[in-house]
């Protein structure tokens, strides 16, 4: 299957966030540091975090791909899973957690992947679903919503507008 490689150009955003002493904290990351999601999960394991260390990667104004570590193990959620059939980092993402698919799987505007990957922070998977999957929100609105959701928009905001 021919899938699109991300460039740097790509990316609309990448951040990482994490919770620590009851605190959301955040820090932009280089989009060369994140066009590779082993290098990002890598940067994820230097911080704390209470729940796991959370990054976010926009892609192209398409889709995003956010992603859970806890140095136990990786878990993540692709907002839009027919970027599986476009993009080489959706198929990196989907890697990481062994997720087994096929081009005929998924319906336009689906999340897949570990749709659980918030609930520790009151955001449950059919909550999660129903974010990504309107078609009225843009990514961005959509990743700006999730993180409204589960207390971290001061966090996230910060870096949106740097």
């Amino acid at each position: 299957m021919a899938t699109e490689q991300v460039r740097i150009e790509d990316l609309d955003y990448s951040a990482i966030l994490w919770r620590e002493d009851g605190v959301w904290n955040s820090i932009p990351v280089p989009a060369q540091h994140s066009i590779v999601l082993d290098d990002l999960l890598a940067l994820c394991k230097q911080y704390p975090g209470e729940g796991g260390v959370y990054a976010a990667v926009g892609v192209g104004e398409e889709f995003f791909i956010l992603l859970r570590n806890d140095n136990q193990k990786t878990e993540v959620v692709i907002s839009d899973g027919a970027a599986l059939l476009d993009w080489d980092i959706a198929e990196d993402a989907a890697d990481l957690i062994e997720l087994d698919w096929e081009e005929g799987d998924f319906e336009e505007f689906e999340a897949v992947g570990d749709l659980h990957l918030l609930s520790n922070f009151g955001l449950k998977s059919q909550d999660l679903s129903m974010i990504c999957d309107n078609p009225d929100l843009e990514p961005d609105q959509q990743i700006s919503e999730i993180f409204k959701r589960i207390g971290a928009e001061f966090a996230w905001q910060k870096i949106r507008n740097q």
